[in-house]
């Protein structure tokens, strides 16, 4: 009889976020017949949406209660819990980790315990702090991180030189894993597209311009706005969705009002349905200032939008058409916006395309479930 493989996913938390949003999308097309995905997450004090819905969908969720890493002190009570629940649960054949190398201790305790394939992967290409110190820390534990490894997954490859260093992206056991999406899901339809307008009371004349993403500082929002401002200038029947929520909210729609733009920025916040409220937009906009990949680019591709992404810190591997082009951040926000004015924005099926560049989710999830059940990845 066929036996179960047990597979442990670690992540900080299930805040949605890119992410959070890669595991949710492939999960959902791994076959719980053959793969036991259960997740261990760190305590922040709050209970998340994803949480609820993977719990809701039977999916064990061990929570290290009170662990939550702000200092180099909270390693002690953090490495005690990790040894706490790894002496209870060390029947994982795989840990899959997703996150930067701050959560090191895991693989670490992962690898004492004895669980054999311990992957690491990378989703980024720069930490999410300013801190120095943080980063200087970040940088050391990237080694223990890379010692207590067995494989290495990324989102790019310049996602997996950042974490892993580039002698291990020159390896066997280095990976490529495409952010895939369901290419079916994100398709344009013109059904919710009416829908979502209607509920945002956006006219049909009105052009959209849209972007999802966490209201971060990575994100670059505070560009995008000063970008949209020059736009509804020149065409004034425009309007920007936001989708997302994230600490820089309240300040952000303080410079909405300071530039006047109350009545043409929608803050949507957080939404499960991005696929149609795609479909409401007529152009997308991502100007971040670092990403691991960028998977709404995809997303936002599969539905045909034309996408304007910055150069250099979003990765080429987000390019899967033509409908996505690439502006220096450097060349300011008046040439992002003539730029954009003058070029055509039409909506075009690019699927086929995407498919053909390995972003198809069913492809991919069939790739991890090899992956995890193949008898050669054990050590």
């Amino acid at each position: 009889m066929f036996e179960k493989v047990k597979v442990l996913y670690f992540v900080d938390r299930l805040l949605i976020g890119g992410i959070q949003t890669f595991i949710l999308n492939n999960i959902k097309h791994i076959d719980r017949e053959k793969v036991q995905i259960d997740f261990l997450i760190l305590d922040d004090g709050n209970v998340y949406d994803a949480e609820k819905q993977l719990a809701d969908e039977g999916y064990n969720i061990y929570r290290l209660k009170g662990i939550w890493v702000n200092r180099i002190t909270d390693y002690l009570k953090y490495s005690k819990s990790l040894d706490e629940f790894f002496s209870k649960h060390c029947d994982y054949k795989v840990i899959h980790y997703h996150s930067s190398s701050k959560n090191f201790l895991v693989m670490k305790k992962a690898k004492k315990y004895g669980i054999p394939v311990r992957i690491a992967h990378s989703h980024s290409i720069d930490f999410q702090t300013n801190n120095y110190l943080k980063k200087v820390l970040g940088n050391i534990f990237k080694i223990f991180l890379v010692k207590n490894s067995t494989d290495f997954f990324a989102c790019s490859e310049n996602a997996g030189k950042w974490l892993f260093g580039e002698n291990i992206t020159k390896t066997e056991k280095f990976h490529i894993v495409h952010n895939a999406v369901d290419i079916e899901k994100f398709k344009y339809n013109e059904e919710k597209r009416n829908q979502i307008r209607k509920q945002l009371g956006i006219a049909n004349d009105t052009i959209v311009y849209g972007h999802v993403g966490r209201l971060n500082p990575e994100k670059n929002h505070k560009f995008l706005i000063g970008l949209f401002k020059l736009i509804n200038e020149e065409q004034e029947n425009s309007k920007l969705l936001l989708l997302g929520t994230g600490k820089l909210e309240n300040e952000l729609k303080a410079k909405v009002n300071e530039l006047d733009l109350s009545d043409k920025v929608i803050f949507a916040g957080f939404v499960d349905n991005v696929n149609e409220y795609m479909s409401a937009m007529d152009v997308f906009i991502f100007p971040s200032t670092f990403e691991g990949l960028g998977l709404v680019l995809i997303e936002a591709q599969a539905n045909g939008l034309k996408c304007y992404a910055s150069k250099n810190a979003v990765p080429n591997e987000a390019k899967v058409s033509e409908q996505l082009e690439f502006i220096e951040l450097d060349k300011g926000q008046k040439y992002w916006a003539e730029h954009i004015l003058k070029s055509k924005n039409d909506r075009c099926d690019v699927c086929k395309a995407i498919e053909k560049s390995g972003y198809k989710i069913e492809n991919m999830c069939k790739y991890l479930e090899s992956f995890y059940t193949s008898n050669e990845n054990s050590i």
